[in-house]
């Protein structure tokens, strides 16, 4: 930026006078475009609070030299809508070139290894859900298969009397003009017990009754007696 070595007065020989007053023109100029008269400049930061991903903002900072002081604002990138949240508990870093795309990548990162870990639940929870479905089909095939078998009979001899079979529910009924015993209580004339082990497989375990028709010992009993195994 030169006009000459000009012979001026004060300044013989030489341009700078004339340099100098357009670079303060310059100046001048520069501060009047920037936002009325004020300066700005920006940076993208990587915000990590606690446990939580790192998030990317762009920060901008605005200067206005009449106050002096520098003016802080945040925006999610390519958003105009301004981040007002207080992070200044949260550790902030200000990204070099190429950091924004390695911060993306992170977070990508760490939302697959969630979705990984969902995925395994998922499929974990599938294979018990397979299971239980198995174990299902076969108790309700084993009910369907299951032949229930009656019995009846008619004790009338003195004498303890133990059921060696496995039964889903028995009946006794006294039909004599004794005392009859049921598990060593006494059953009345015309008295009727009836005991269920509550339907689907389950039964009484082996061996559980024992009876006598006529505890007195006259033979005189008439027990009659109905189960199903």
């Amino acid at each position: 930026m030169s006009i000459g070595n000009l012979k001026t007065q004060g300044g013989k020989g030489t341009n700078w006078p004339w340099q100098y007053r357009m670079l303060l023109g310059l100046d001048k100029i520069a501060a009047a475009v920037a936002t009325g008269g004020k300066d700005y400049e920006s940076d993208l930061i990587s915000i990590k609070c606690g446990a939580s991903p790192a998030i990317t903002r762009l920060e901008v900072r605005i200067y206005d030299p009449s106050v002096p002081s520098w003016t802080i604002k945040l925006y999610p990138p390519g958003s105009t809508t301004e981040d007002t949240t207080d992070y200044s508990a949260c550790t902030i870093t200000y990204l070099d070139a190429g950091d924004a795309s390695e911060a993306t990548l992170e977070l990508c990162r760490q939302l697959l290894a969630t979705i990984d870990t969902d995925t395994g639940n998922i499929a974990t929870s599938t294979a018990t859900t397979a299971t239980n479905t198995t174990a299902i089909e076969l108790d309700t095939r084993s009910l369907n298969d299951t032949t229930a078998m009656p019995a009846m009979l008619r004790a009338t001899a003195s004498g303890l009397v133990t059921i060696a079979a496995s039964m889903k529910s028995v009946s006794f009924y006294n039909a004599a003009a004794v005392d009859a015993n049921v598990l060593g209580i006494v059953l009345k004339a015309g008295e009727t017990v009836n005991f269920d082990a509550g339907g689907n497989m389950n039964k009484f375990a082996a061996s559980t009754f024992d009876y006598d028709p006529d505890p007195a010992g006259g033979n005189a009993g008439d027990l009659l007696v109905i189960y199903v195994a």
